[in-house]
């Protein structure tokens, strides 16, 4: 095994950094400066059409905020009429048991006359 200090054919070997020619001195090796980009054509029309979209957008933003602003007076007094006669059905509905509200369409259906009756079809 060699050592370090004994002569080899790495001898020649520069240990240092890479120098590139018309570079910054002052620069570290390796460290790229930012470049300033052009805008091309094409990313010029890209930004307008995001920024028109953007525009868009709070513009329909803002009608669907202006068209949800709450129910009229209208509205409210139909919802409250709707909920007066659900709540009666459902008063109702719960007065009486299954078997008393087949009792009284039974006795209805007995008060009525003939004619409503079923007729007979068939011998007997």
């Amino acid at each position: 095994m060699a050592s370090p200090s004994s002569s080899g054919k790495y001898d020649t070997v520069i240990k240092s950094g890479l120098k590139l020619k018309g570079g910054d001195k002052s620069r570290e090796v390796g460290v790229k400066a930012a470049k300033k980009k052009k805008k091309s054509q094409e990313d010029i029309l890209t930004e307008q059409l995001q920024a028109s979209a953007e525009q868009e957008l709070q513009e329909q933003s803002e009608l669907v905020k202006g068209a949800t602003q709450g129910p009229t007076t209208a509205q409210k007094t139909f919802q409250l009429a709707r909920e007066k006669r659900t709540n009666q059905r459902v008063n109702e509905a719960i007065q009486y048991t299954h078997r008393q509200r087949m009792d009284k369409l039974n006795a209805h259906l007995g008060s009525l006359s003939e004619h409503f009756d079923i007729p007979k079809v068939g011998p007997g």
